[in-house]
């Protein structure tokens, strides 16, 4: 009896694998009859296989919603008249409904709740009650830029109206914030696009993959501006002794979370709270939680704010590390250069010859060089007049070198080798200085070049 029993537990189990697997198979061919005629953009026969799909296979795969998100979008933009709007409208609502029935916290609640603003089918306080409990219960999902802007700015205009459910700290905890959410957004795009980029080289990407790939550009840019904009805004309401007294509190509870020590160090920078050490502590901890370029960057200028300039040189030497584009590399390195301009011209000479060799398509050192070469008074290394006026045909050489590389400075150097010509030593000068044509002047100091004399 007992094994009977057991026999038909196993036999119900199997039948029902069996049921279920050939349900999955039903399912896919329906989905690929459906995503072939959305990818032929024949819509109109492809919405009886979106329904029927959502009835029999309502969780199959997301895609099934987001190309019905894509037809509906469509149809609504081509309607003929208000009704025919109206009516596709709806049911894309009810389809973001019950995209987030089958698959909960993907985002369609925030697409509902922008297309309802849109089309002013919901007030104000039901759409940041929208973005609002979206935020809170699925932060990881909130990243589109649209969203995170409106859901700001609903907040903003409470705050101005003067709501006085919302104090100064409140306002500063809401902005930070989504100030970290957008931040947080920003850096998972950046993440999918290089992620996508190394994986395309080994196989095949998805359509929507690909889509991806062609607009995160521009969705990370989109982020960049949000959070540009929602800084800007909020500047009318903080001071940088309010956003350092709420940060300074919070950091210990916050010191290895990326996305906030980012967003508070980029609020901070933006705000020009170079004076406040939490701007320091926020921009290092940032950098050592997160090394990118950026980071580096920001924690180097900010150091070098607060006259740490070795740490900062430290810091702008991994931004370079850290940098793959030739011309931002240079870019770096003629930043460093500037800050030894005045203070060690050997180590600014050696950084402007860096960012040269690191893109051999930048005049910017070589006119750096030129200007060096062109100042140096007889104060630095003991030079008499004759040698620094010598000097100056190297400056000319460097002008030129600057137009070769990068023909937008021509004008720039014709310019100056001009002005360096006239100021050049003539045969005269030389002979009484024990020079002839075709002799060496030798440098030392942080000059260390030869100057050959040509006919004078």
């Amino acid at each position: 009896m007992k094994i009977n029993k057991v026999l038909l537990t196993v036999f119900s189990l199997f039948m029902a694998f069996a049921a279920n697997a050939q349900k999955q198979e039903e399912c896919e061919k329906k989905f690929e009859s459906y995503e072939a005629l959305v990818l032929d953009r024949d819509y109109d026969d492809a919405v009886p296989l979106l329904k029927n799909l959502i009835k029999e296979c309502p969780k199959y795969s997301a895609d099934i919603y987001l190309y019905g998100e894509e037809i509906y979008k469509i149809k609504a933009e081509s309607s003929r008249n208000p009704e025919d709007k109206q009516a596709n409208i709806d049911t894309l609502l009810t389809l973001y409904a019950d995209y987030e029935k089958n698959f909960p916290g993907n985002g369609s609640v925030v697409r509902k709740a922008m297309l309802m603003k849109e089309h002013k089918l919901a007030d104000d306080d039901e759409v940041f009650k929208m973005l609002d409990n979206f935020y809170t219960s699925s932060k990881n999902k909130f990243t589109d830029y649209d969203a995170l802007q409106e859901y700001f700015m609903l907040y903003l205009k409470r705050y101005e109206a003067g709501d006085k459910n919302i104090t100064g700290t409140d306002f500063i905890e809401k902005y930070t914030g989504i100030a970290a959410q957008v931040t947080y957004a920003r850096n998972t795009f950046i993440a999918q696009k290089a992620a996508l980029e190394g994986r395309q080289q080994q196989e095949p990407l998805t359509r929507r993959e690909k889509q991806f790939l062609k607009n995160a550009d521009n969705y990370i840019d989109a982020l960049s501006a949000v959070h540009q904009n929602i800084d800007k805004l909020s500047s009318n309401y903080v001071s940088c002794e309010s956003l350092a007294e709420y940060y300074s509190s919070r950091f210990e509870e916050h010191k290895e979370d990326a996305a906030w020590l980012e967003s508070v160090a980029s609020v901070l920078y933006e705000n020009k709270c170079y004076r406040e050490d939490i701007l320091y502590k926020t921009a290092v901890a940032s950098y050592k939680n997160n090394r990118t370029v950026a980071t580096a960057f920001r924690a180097g200028d900010v150091a070098l704010k607060k006259t740490k300039k070795e740490e900062a040189i430290g810091y702008f030497e991994d931004a370079v590390a850290l940098e793959t584009s030739p011309s931002r590399k240079a870019g770096l390195y003629m930043h460093i250069a500037g800050i030894y301009r005045n203070a060690d011209k050997a180590e600014a000479k050696k950084y402007a010859l860096m960012a040269a060799s690191a893109n051999a398509k930048s005049g910017e050192p070589y006119l750096f060089l030129a200007e060096m070469y062109s100042s140096v008074g007889n104060r630095d290394c003991g030079l008499n007049d004759f040698q620094q006026k010598a000097l100056l045909f190297k400056a000319i050489d460097m002008a030129n070198k600057a137009a070769a590389a990068e023909p937008k400075y021509k004008p720039t150097a014709q310019a100056l080798v001009k002005q360096y010509s006239e100021r050049l030593p003539n045969k005269d000068e030389a002979k009484a200085a024990g020079y002839k044509k075709g002799d060496e002047v030798q440098y030392g100091c942080w000059i260390n070049e030869t100057v050959k004399l040509p006919k004078l």
